[in-house]
């Protein structure tokens, strides 16, 4: 199975790959409760989303682009709001309106402190994603995709961080010697998230 690093001119077409692996992922049925505009904002949102992971981090996917994984590295982990804004997000509470925005931002900013918490300053790399095509599930591409990760942090010497909103995540991960560190509910809205790390080596 062939894996390149992701060309500008595929990220709207894996956005939409994204979009469709993710459509019932619990965060984005609590930002995007109606399902037709997730549906019609979902591959705009993660359009900025690789837009800012091709900026500052790398994007990996198959010669198809039927497969998608992005992460973030030690020295840049941490994207800031005038980095998302420079990247698309600026329409962001138009899109999702005010309400499901503050939402959003609660939901964003205890996710990401949760981690600093976690980690400290610890060096990591930071798993932002993995997506595939639902049409071509249980076919190797996301542990195709998801080993080149792996193989480049041990290389590294460098631990693997992610998050997950969906316990079912939790045993595929642990597969690839991902620990369960951490599990919370962000506070008011009683979304719960999974934090795993994976040791180098």
């Amino acid at each position: 199975m062939e894996i390149t690093c992701l060309h500008q001119h595929q990220i709207k077409k894996a956005s939409e790959v994204l979009a469709a692996s993710f459509f019932d992922y619990p965060m984005f049925t609590f930002y995007f409760p109606d399902e037709n505009r997730r549906k019609h904002y979902l591959p705009w949102y993660f359009r900025n989303i690789l837009n800012t992971a091709y900026r500052y981090g790398e994007i990996y996917t198959t010669a198809d682009v039927s497969g998608v994984i992005f992460t973030l590295p030690p020295d840049h982990n941490q994207i800031t709001l005038w980095e998302y804004v420079q990247n698309g997000f600026l329409l962001t509470p138009l899109i999702l309106g005010f309400r499901n925005y503050v939402r959003s931002m609660e939901c964003e900013q205890f996710v990401d402190e949760t981690r600093a918490k976690l980690l400290k300053l610890r060096p990591h790399y930071y798993l932002w994603g993995l997506g595939v095509d639902p049409n071509q599930k249980k076919t190797g591409i996301g542990a195709t995709l998801l080993q080149l990760i792996l193989e480049k942090a041990d290389r590294e010497n460098t631990a693997i961080y992610l998050e997950t909103h969906s316990e079912n995540n939790v045993p595929y991960y642990e597969k690839y010697k991902f620990d369960l560190l951490h599990t919370a509910k962000i506070p008011k809205h009683n979304l719960p998230f999974w934090c795993m790390l994976r040791e180098p080596g």
